[in-house]
């Protein structure tokens, strides 16, 4: 698949075998210093920033255009219906990343082969001194879709042939970095940084939960996205993309459906999946006095929809403070009986976003136990 140029002297065939991931760092990110001069530099993306109630928030952003406006109701009966205005950006901290409340159109820098387009955008609105909110924002972007693999060889033949493949990377003394591409193009990009035969290199697209499970259970330190597009790369620890995947729902289907083009039956599909998926709430001590509020999303005309997340980063995205509670189907089921005021639910907010009605919601609500 003679598609890209060449590539780098330092890139080695490598067959990974299962390995067990590497123990949980007390930092989760090497120096930058660490990594050879020609990978992207390490980002210094804290491991407790997944860990749920108790992590820390982003810094605050603006809210996508036309969105409800966020308000927090109290987990006991007590309601508070005031909107919760964002707290203040901490300074020199940009914030995180957002996307359009609908999935971007679709590209193929390359014919035939679709880009990961939230991911390239979010990769794009890096600067040479990216910080770890902006960082984070690349990674919430990068658990959906697929990631290009770039291969050293013909990965059809080694695919139809049952051989691991020969997968790119960049190696570092005792570590190995799995390079990994938001498009077609990033990969050529890279290929053409190097010297090798052009007809030598080919790309595979993998869901990104299976290359992230690869760069965990391997012989790799991390993972380097799209490392020929300096500023616009990062590199991700093993022990980050660990936790993130701890905290993913396995499937990925709200986060699949999500990206998606948007088709008539978009949100009948949504509320399906949230029957199984692994669900997350916003919480936050409104009145500061020790009762917790989940957040609700309120348009102008009075209707309340409880604000939904996909994983804990969706909720860090918001910039508001809150932070991220496991919630299950049957929760929300038993909530939707108990809250007949609210018209449904609102679906990662910092985007791409979706709203899905009560009535869609059936599935869901079938789930809360018989008083």
């Amino acid at each position: 698949m003679g598609l890209f140029s060449r590539r780098k002297n330092q890139d080695d065939d490598l067959t990974p075998e299962s390995a067990p991931a590497a123990e949980e760092a007390a930092s989760a990110a090497a120096p930058a210093e660490d990594v050879v001069a020609d990978a992207a530099p390490v980002v210094n993306v804290s491991v407790q920033a997944f860990r749920g109630v108790g992590s820390p928030s982003g810094p605050a952003v603006a809210a996508p255009a036309d969105a409800p406006e966020p308000g927090h109701d109290l987990v006991d009966p007590v309601v508070d219906e005031a909107p919760v205005p964002p707290a203040s950006a901490p300074a020199g901290r940009p914030p995180l990343p957002l996307a359009p409340a609908d999935p971007p159109e679709q590209t193929e820098s390359i014919p035939g082969m679709p880009d990961n387009v939230l991911l390239r955008d979010a990769l794009a609105m890096l600067g040479p001194d990216a910080s770890q909110a902006e960082l984070l924002g690349v990674l919430r972007q990068s658990l959906q879709g697929s990631l290009f693999l770039r291969v050293n060889g013909d990965a059809g033949e080694q695919i139809n042939s049952g051989r691991p493949l020969a997968v790119a990377v960049v190696n570092d003394g005792e570590n190995s970095f799995m390079l990994a591409f938001s498009s077609a193009a990033a990969v050529r990009d890279s290929v053409q940084q190097g010297e090798e035969d052009p007809t030598q290199t080919s790309a595979v697209v993998q869901p990104v939960q299976s290359i992230y499970q690869n760069v965990i259970d391997g012989p790799f330190a991390g993972l380097i996205i799209d490392n020929a597009s300096a500023p616009h790369r990062v590199v991700f620890p093993a022990e980050v993309l660990q936790k993130a995947l701890e905290e993913s729902d396995p499937t990925f289907a709200v986060k699949a459906l999500l990206a998606a083009p948007r088709a008539a039956d978009s949100e009948a599909r949504v509320a399906e999946a949230l029957t199984t998926a692994r669900l997350w709430v916003a919480v936050s001590d409104v009145a500061g006095d020790g009762q917790y509020g989940v957040a609700e999303a309120h348009t102008p005309d009075g209707e309340r929809y409880l604000q939904l997340f996909s994983h804990p980063l969706e909720v860090i995205a918001l910039g508001r403070g809150d932070q991220p509670l496991p919630f299950s189907a049957e929760q929300l089921g038993t909530v939707l009986v108990q809250q007949p005021g609210l018209s449904g639910v609102l679906i990662d907010a910092a985007g791409p976003a979706i709203t899905v009605s009560r009535d869609a919601l059936e599935p869901v609500i079938a789930l809360a136990p018989a008083e």
